[in-house]
């Protein structure tokens, strides 16, 4: 079976080495592999399930992947860009490149840069910009928020388009972007009577962010408005409204030589009273990345969500401490620890992927675009170690 990977793989390969030799094509992925533990049962956290969880997992660090990107200059300060990135297994049987992470084409010279596809999401990335754990391994800040807000954490969006512009002063640049559906393809309407609207299960979403990053300094600060087409009941059956939802995020942070400090708070509620039912939400972050030496760091965060919905209302809680060695500046040797804790309506759990929310019920909210892998919730406290390599 693993020859049959092996010569696939290859396969598959061909095409595009040969295409790198007549064009700037760069072929770049990692793989990552380790231990995860997880026990306790904080508050229900492991939902009627029993015992020590131990398991051997990939992508525990970041999610296995293997991409392809490159320009081509078509003068006059003018280059087309494209990346394409597939995720896959590791460790099973299923160990092809099983779902598309991003994919984008697009245009970028001294106007900036704008591209479309299937780019990774505004919240998460600013999200892991802040966290130490970037997004991953126990320590994750991410699946909290999205657990506190109910929407789960879009790691990426479909159907986008984005423009970033160059340097308006020195370190400073803004981005909007815009889907018109952000997890899947757009609605093709049913054809029930009455209830045939085209839009109907579509998720539009636009963003809008600043961004100053300078020297030791770190500063963003995002808004973007969701909205999930016709998906409040009314007195006709047949017929629902539309959910609003904005998001307000911000996060900072200064590297002091000493220790890099970061700090990230996140605003999300809706904008009726049938859209505040489903998320009014707020979280916050405080975290430090400690150097040891030429090659290690010490990685430590605190993080907090609140539920603060009419009747369930709740909160989550976690500490992470955690720590990295380079073997190389392709090559790393990782560990963490965390624990949870949460009450009232919020039942939170360890998961090492911030795409996955902390309260474990998987496929329960439309918006969680949880990407395939380890990262179903388990426990109140949890411990993971392994190696990751970049190519």
């Amino acid at each position: 079976m693993s020859k049959k990977i092996i010569a696939l793989a290859l396969a598959a390969l061909a095409p595009a080495a040969a295409m790198a030799a007549d064009s700037n094509v760069t072929i770049y992925g990692r793989i990552d592999y380790g231990f995860l533990s997880r026990s306790g049962d904080d508050n229900g956290t492991q939902f009627g399930r029993k015992s020590r969880k131990n398991e051997f997992e990939d992508g525990m660090a970041g999610a296995n992947r293997i991409g392809f990107k490159g320009s081509e200059d078509l003068g006059n300060g003018l280059k087309a860009i494209f990346e394409v990135e597939f995720g896959f297994n590791g460790d099973e049987t299923s160990a092809t490149f099983n779902y598309n992470r991003h994919s984008w084409v697009g245009l970028t010279g001294g106007f900036g840069t704008v591209l479309g596809g299937r780019v990774d999401g505004a919240r998460y990335s600013f999200v892991g910009k802040y966290d130490p754990f970037k997004n991953q391994t126990v320590g994750v800040a991410a699946s909290i928020f999205g657990a506190s807000s109910r929407l789960g954490q879009a790691d990426r969006a479909d159907n986008a388009i984005v423009y970033i512009t160059p340097e308006l002063f020195t370190g400073f640049k803004v981005l909007a972007a815009y889907t018109t559906s952000l997890i899947g393809a757009e609605s093709a309407g049913s054809t029930a009577t009455g209830d045939r609207d085209i839009e109907k299960g579509d998720t539009p979403l636009y963003a809008i962010a600043a961004m100053y990053d300078n020297g030791p300094l770190s500063i963003t600060l995002d808004y973007e408005n969701l909205q999930i087409k016709r998906n409040v009941a009314t007195a006709n059956p047949n017929r629902n409204k539309d959910m609003e939802f904005d998001l307000w995020v911000f996060g900072a942070s200064y590297d002091f030589g000493v220790a890099k400090l970061s700090a990230y708070y996140e605003d999300v509620a809706g904008d009726d009273r049938a859209s505040k039912t489903v998320s009014d939400s707020k979280g916050w972050m405080v975290g430090a990345t400690v150097p040891l030496g030429a090659n290690a760091r010490l990685l430590t965060s605190y993080v907090k969500g609140k539920d603060e919905r009419t009747g369930n209302k709740g909160e989550c809680k976690k500490f992470g401490l955690g720590g990295e060695y380079d073997l190389s500046k392709r090559t790393n040797l990782y560990a963490g620890f965390a624990k949870t804790s949460s009450d009232g309506s919020l039942t939170c759990a360890i998961t090492t992927a911030g795409s996955r929310r902390a309260d474990a019920r998987d496929g329960a909210n439309p918006l969680n675009n949880a990407a395939p892998g380890n990262a179903v919730a388990y426990g109140d406290k949890g411990f993971n170690l392994g190696i990751a390599h970049k190519f």
